[in-house]
């Protein structure tokens, strides 16, 4: 007799983008097990006039459908089941290679690709960790990363995903960058797409809190959202150098200045914009 094919029970909600921080919060004080955000650049990316569709993973079904119902009365809201396990490569028929900022050039691990001589190849497969280069928070701090990484650098890389940002900066000539992300199940991501570049000897990769580290980096990145930049900022500031940079991304333009007002001993050196979305490039004060 056949198993049947497992069901997983994923919640969507079409919030405005100025609301998608709060909701999201909200998802996860709920008792949501991960939050994908989606927008008219993602596959399958929000109905009808709504700005960011979240999608939030629940393991028990009726907790899903109690959620939704929690939602529906303020936003549109809904169950979808996901049945089996091919979708979790459906999502690369979506993924193509492109090219992001002066000379990186991303492509899938399963696509060949023809390179100019003076571009940068990065292959990346970011299995369910985030981070392809595809969404544009990830584009923007790659386009920071290789203008501000320098031959030999050290760099410290928080909420890295699939690794993309450490990689490139191992590309651009970073010596070493060690990664940390609160899912240990990105661990073995990021060391994957470090081998498949051939700089798994460069890149550090584990699950230690933040602000269990210690030491100090000349250059920072984090790519995450408000709601963990914010409550973090005194623990993510303590490990950049006076006269550091640090890269903040995984905000949206109405976030920015509360964002920047949490780094209260950092000035903002530059602001760059995609769509929605903004990248804070902040300079610690201090002499080096």
């Amino acid at each position: 007799m056949t198993e049947p094919e497992p069901r997983y029970p994923y919640v969507h909600v079409d919030v405005p983008a100025d609301m998608a921080e709060a909701v999201s919060a909200e998802l996860w004080d709920l008792g949501a097990e991960g939050v994908e955000e989606r927008d008219g650049g993602t596959m399958s990316g929000p109905a009808g006039e709504a700005a960011l569709t979240l999608v939030a993973f629940f393991s028990d079904p009726a907790n899903a459908e109690s959620v939704a119902a929690t939602f529906q009365e303020r936003y549109p809201a809904r169950v979808e089941f996901v049945v089996g396990d091919a979708w979790r490569d459906s999502w690369r028929e979506y993924f193509e290679p492109s090219r992001v900022g002066a000379r990186l050039l991303i492509r899938p691990s399963w696509r060949e690709v023809r390179a100019f001589p003076d571009e940068v190849v990065l292959t990346i497969d970011p299995g369910r960790a985030f981070g392809s280069g595809i969404h544009e928070t990830t584009r923007l701090v790659l386009r920071e990363v290789d203008r501000r990484v320098k031959p030999g650098d050290h760099l410290l890389d928080v909420g890295s995903g699939s690794g993309i940002l450490a990689v490139a900066a191992v590309l651009f000539g970073a010596a070493h960058v060690r990664t940390v992300d609160n899912d240990p199940d990105t661990v073995p991501v990021v060391l994957e797409n470090a081998t498949l570049n051939g700089v798994a000897d460069r890149i550090e990769a584990d699950a230690t809190p933040v602000g269990d580290l210690t030491g100090t980096y000349p250059l920072v990145l984090a790519n995450i959202q408000p709601v963990v930049l914010i409550p973090l900022a005194r623990d993510i500031a303590d490990r950049v150098a006076p006269g550091g940079t640090l890269i903040l991304s995984g905000i949206l333009r109405p976030q920015r200045d509360e964002v920047v007002a949490a780094y209260p001993d950092f000035d903002l050196e530059l602001t760059s914009f995609e769509g929605e979305w903004v990248a804070l490039v902040l300079r610690r004060r201090g002499e080096p």
